[in-house]
């Protein structure tokens, strides 16, 4: 994550990620189309979500609650072994903590928007 200045920000190394794309049918079906309906591709969009391990200092999820609470679009990049295969703009809608049997677990989940295309490297 990288944003109007912002450092990187690692957010789903550790434990996991899903990269959901939709698309919408938009409808082109006319009177000479009959009981056939037809369709043409429509807007496509993508929503990340995942979960990270809470940083002991906390830094991560601070730093990705200021992005989200100022608004900003920021970087998003998708990698695999360090290889990036995925890469576009999002804006943060959601953040959560929560905390486990042990004070050393906490764990946090965020949800990205999306923003324009989502580009494979």
């Amino acid at each position: 994550m990288d944003g109007s200045g912002q450092t990187e920000e690692d957010i789903a190394e550790t434990t996991s990620c899903s990269i959901d794309f939709s698309a919408e049918a938009l409808e082109t079906t006319s009177q000479d189309s009959g009981l056939n309906a037809s369709f043409i591709g429509g807007k496509v969009s993508c929503t990340i979500t995942g979960d990270f391990l809470l940083a002991s200092s906390g830094t991560n999820f601070t730093n990705l609650f200021t992005v989200m609470n100022a608004g900003t679009t920021i970087y998003v990049r998708a990698l695999r072994s360090g290889t990036e295969f995925l890469n576009g703009e999002g804006v943060i809608t959601g953040l959560s903590l929560a905390g486990g049997n042990s004070d050393q677990l906490v764990t946090g989940s965020y949800s990205i928007q999306c923003s324009g295309n989502m580009a494979a490297s």
